[in-house]
């Protein structure tokens, strides 16, 4: 056989190195540094390249990806792939996600306790020449309140260690179960406000997408106990830097410390003008154990999608949609949007996710999974898993991540076929089970080849799920419709389409297709008509 050809453009830790060198059918060349114009032309000459964050990946470079097969990332994130460029091109697409999760912890708890002793300051004091014990007064966490905001991997990990130094752990996520969270021992929030009330200290580990942007701002941080401690290891975004800056310098804080920042490196920022802001320049991953541990997992993994093998961490499945019948896809893309659709109006935390394929075209498994992974469930199945945990982890989900990201959220995925359901003969159902409700959506492909809700528990719709929505549910009564619709028309929001359904001198359900967006202060208006039972924005 040829040799694989496998281009390494950033540093990464000798052990990975050793892995592809020693293998006798691989060709390794390094080439740390090398700009993309340079690397443009020769891209194509190679099977795999792995970087880090030093190369951009976007699709002008990979235009003509020759023989290029996989896109290997030494570390976490993905912002420097332009992971649907490379999935077009069916490239494999993967990262380290586990190798530096200690790194990350350790760092946390580093900045936790440098935080709360000043260690950093009467360093440089006592280096200075000055001997100031008082003016290094700190607390202690022993029997202080942490609040983890995102508990996967990291912030589980904090908590664990977080228990050791004797504190009361708390967590908000609303992807995950409590289950998970009180077999360590930590109480799940259902509701943020409720906990950033009662934290003495709060970390935050969750991706940066549209929801987590400046999720913590003033009005949160003056809901805080006074004398805070705020910790960022996350992403740079997540806590609003002015605000964060103010509550500091007037002393509501007590102090912070930032891993992370929305400009990097940072320019003219004031957060590194305050000696009780304790900064370091985005080193949560810089660890001999965390490089060398992605580094090795990027190696292995990477050898063995190039044999053939089976291989973890892929972040995108090239082909597989294409492999359905175009008829098929329909209903991917369906069951995909449908199960966004449901994330955003179902309340409380997902438990189980039961997908149902109804009617003969579903007879038989449509296709064969394209890669291996510990899960059996067919590409409708991860398309909804997919949509459904997409809508809050937006940097995370992709279709190979997807179910592994629903097993760490102790989410029960099932899947069933059946000749009919109801009155329907071709259909998907997703049942969603949540702690505190349970509701079915169902959805259907009509001879338009268009993808259409039609039904939630026993009301019936015929919604495309495209576009952006107001979503409301009312009591049946004269003049709801109207004041909605007088509400949009007055912000200039207009209406493109409107699907009403009711139970007899009940409650009605109205989805209304909007050309606009719909801010906050528009929702919380329709949300005091008289007979509005609850209202939101859906966007798809």
């Amino acid at each position: 056989m040829s040799k694989f050809k496998i281009l390494i453009t950033d540093h990464i830790a000798e052990e990975g190195l050793a892995i592809l060198k020693a293998d006798p059918n691989v060709e390794v060349t390094v080439k740390p540094g090398i700009k993309n114009n340079d690397l443009k032309p020769i891209i194509g000459e190679y099977d795999a390249v792995i970087t880090r964050s030093g190369t951009t990946v976007t699709a002008d470079l990979i235009e003509n990806p020759g023989r290029l097969k996989i896109i290997g990332r030494a570390g976490v994130g993905l912002d420097n792939v332009d992971i649907e460029a490379a999935s077009r091109k069916g490239i494999i697409v993967m990262n380290a996600p586990t190798g530096n999760t200690l790194a990350a912890t350790e760092l946390t708890m580093a900045l936790m306790l440098a935080a709360a002793r000043k260690v950093p300051l009467a360093n440089q004091s006592l280096k200075a020449g000055e001997w100031d014990r008082k003016r290094f007064m700190g607390i202690q966490l022993y029997n202080k309140v942490l609040g983890i905001v995102g508990f996967g991997r990291i912030g589980s990990n904090v908590a664990i260690r977080a228990k050791s130094f004797g504190m009361k752990v708390i967590a908000y996520d609303p992807y995950i179960k409590k289950s998970k969270a009180e077999s360590l021992g930590v109480k799940l929030y259902d509701d943020l406000d409720q906990l950033i009330r009662e934290v003495d200290l709060i970390t935050f580990h969750t991706p940066l997408t549209k929801e987590t942007h400046n999720m913590i701002r003033k009005e949160h941080i003056d809901k805080m106990k006074d004398g805070v401690i705020i910790i960022n290891c996350a992403r740079g975004g997540i806590v609003n830097e002015n605000d964060l800056y103010e509550a500091v310098k007037s002393g509501k804080v007590f102090a912070a410390g930032v891993d992370v920042f929305e400009e990097e490196p940072p320019v003219n920022n004031k957060l590194l003008t305050l000696d009780n802001i304790f900064v370091t320049p985005h080193i949560g991953a810089n660890t001999h154990e965390g490089q060398k541990g992605v580094a090795v997992i990027i190696a292995e993994n990477v050898l063995n999608a190039l044999y053939g093998k089976s291989y973890i961490n892929a972040v995108n499945i090239p082909f597989m949609k294409s492999q359905l019948s175009e008829e098929l896809q329909r209903y991917f893309e369906l069951t995909e949007q449908m199960a966004k659709l449901a994330a955003q109006i179902i309340k409380g935390r997902v438990e189980t996710f039961n997908v149902t394929l109804v009617g003969k075209r579903f007879e038989e498994d449509v296709c064969e999974r394209t890669f291996d992974t510990p899960f059996s469930y067919q590409p409708f199945t991860i398309a909804g898993i997919k949509g459904l945990l997409e809508v809050r982890l937006k940097e995370t989900v992709s279709y190979i991540s997807a179910s592994y990201l629903a097993k760490d959220r102790n989410i029960e995925v099932l899947e069933q076929k059946l000749d009919v359901y109801d009155k329907f003969n071709d259909l998907v159902v997703l049942k969603i089970k949540t702690d505190v409700e349970e509701k079915v959506f169902g959805g259907t492909v009509f001879n338009d080849n268009i993808g259409r809700v039609i039904f939630i528990d026993n009301f019936y719709f015929d919604v495309v799920p495209k576009g952006i929505f107001l979503y409301f549910n009312n009591y049946d009564r004269p003049g709801v419709i109207g004041k909605v619709g007088t509400i949009l028309g007055n912000h200039n929001i207009n209406i493109a389409g409107f699907e009403l359904s009711r139970q007899k001198q009940g409650q009605a359900i109205a989805f209304v297709s909007v050309d606009n967006p719909i801010g906050n202060e528009v929702l919380k208006e329709i949300l005091k008509i008289d007979g509005m039972i609850d209202a939101k924005v859906l966007e798809l």
